[in-house]
């Protein structure tokens, strides 16, 4: 779908409405690439997104919010604090998988009313990688 923003790709299919969008922040960088991105790199903060779904049907829907970005599913900045070992303990390494489980940070059923529209606002930091998913939920029948 068409989007004014060069940093989202949007996309739909059988009411189902995703939203991929980032904060691509280039780094003050001094020094080359290894030197630089082999050390720990906080976010900042940075302007918070607002996604607006216009022509939704009336009805209850699933949001899910999952991100990427410093230390949100990142094992690499973990990797970096234990000192970027060579080589794995078992401990280390279920520690750095856990990092990356992609939980959403956001799972939660919202209504849209007869306007058809939802705003989701989602606080950004330099460089996160966020997905918005908005779907449909399914009536339970017989009950």
């Amino acid at each position: 779908m068409p989007s004014a923003d060069p940093q989202t790709w949007i996309t739909t299919d059988k009411g189902r409405t995703g939203v991929l969008f980032w904060d691509w922040q280039l780094p003050k960088q001094e020094l080359s690439n290894r030197p630089f991105f082999t050390r720990v790199l906080p976010a900042q903060a940075a302007r918070s997104a607002e996604v607006r779904f216009r022509g939704l049907a009336r009805g209850s829907y699933r949001l899910t919010v999952r991100r990427t970005g410093f230390k949100a599913n990142d094992a690499h900045t973990r990797y970096l604090e234990m000192g970027s070992p060579a080589s794995l303990s078992r401990t280390q390494l279920t520690e750095l998988q856990s990092l990356t489980s992609d939980a959403p940070e956001k799972n939660m059923t919202v209504r849209i009313g007869s306007d058809g529209n939802y705003v989701l606002r989602v606080p950004m930091r330099s460089n996160d990688v966020v997905l918005a998913l908005l779907e449909p939920v399914k009536p339970v029948r017989g009950k």
